[in-house]
């Protein structure tokens, strides 16, 4: 009788890395699950251009070679390759709502980004001011290209693309983390986390993201591994699993512990080093 397959899902900023490092603990832990039988893979709020180059050299090890990535806080999931799988697009009368809010708030903004469709392009990065073009070029353009021009304009080239996600980053007195909230007159959520603000469709999450790879793999639910630290993780964390695990310390962990209707059930570790400790002993 062949093994039942099992699922293993995991966040990257927050869960399995920690200021943009993966520790050795957590290769270990995943080489592990792999060992155990586990296809690994990632959910996360990044796109694929900045999810790739997060993991360099270890993509083949945390992204095994049968599984799919949820991106973009599970509005978009992807192959290996970066080829969409599933997408939530915006309509244009949510890229209206989207840019009408921007304009109506701008002084709370700093930058503007968005992912092309085409995993061969560079995310595309506002500023909102002029004078952090060359500052924000210099930080960004490795992997983005970085441009000023009028709102209006910027609507236009919004109108042009295929989005599952527009995200704008707050300026440095702006301090909300860990919040969601929902518009009535749009069909779009924002989502506060890291210092930035993520319009994305209101009937996506990574907690459908992750049912729909579960089902696509034929995997039950008492199979599913699942990690997460953050406010877009709480409807994966909130999905019926074998183990769930939220990763943080102190008040952001009570934070999200708050969102989850069986917080009894959760697995909680203070680090992503910690998780990698725990990966090792299933």
């Amino acid at each position: 009788m062949s093994q039942q397959p099992k699922l293993a899902i995991f966040d990257i900023d927050g869960t399995i890395a920690h200021e943009g490092v993966i520790p050795p603990s957590i290769v270990k832990g995943f080489q592990h699950l792999h060992r155990r039988g586990y296809i690994t893979t990632v959910s996360t709020g990044r796109g694929y251009i900045r999810l790739k180059e997060l993991l360099g050299d270890l993509f083949e090890t945390i992204i095994s070679p049968e599984a799919l990535i949820i991106i973009e806080h599970g509005t978009k999931i992807v192959n290996r390759q970066g080829k969409v799988i599933f997408g939530e697009f915006f309509s244009e009368r949510e890229i209206d709502h989207v840019v009408d809010f921007t304009r109506a708030n701008i002084e709370l903004f700093k930058l503007a980004w968005f992912n092309p469709i085409d995993v061969s392009r560079k995310v595309q990065v506002w500023c909102v001011d002029e004078k952090d073009l060359q500052s924000e070029t210099v930080k960004r353009g490795h992997y983005a290209d970085v441009f000023t021009c009028s709102i209006g304009e910027l609507e236009e080239l919004l109108l042009l693309q295929r989005l599952t996600n527009v995200t704008l980053r707050l300026k440095d007195y702006v301090k909300v983390e860990n919040l969601k909230l929902a518009f009535t007159r749009t069909d779009t959520n924002v989502i506060f986390q890291d210092s930035n603000m993520e319009f994305v469709k209101n009937n996506t999450n990574k907690g459908l993201a992750v049912e729909y790879l579960a089902k696509r793999l034929k995997v039950k639910n008492d199979n599913l591994l699942i990690a997460g630290n953050a406010i877009n993780d709480v409807e994966m964390l909130d999905v019926d699993s074998g183990i769930a695990i939220l990763v943080g310390q102190n008040e952001e962990r009570s934070t999200i512990l708050s969102y989850l209707s069986q917080p009894e059930k959760i697995i909680t570790v203070d680090t992503p080093h910690d998780l990698g400790t725990y990966l090792l002993n299933i």
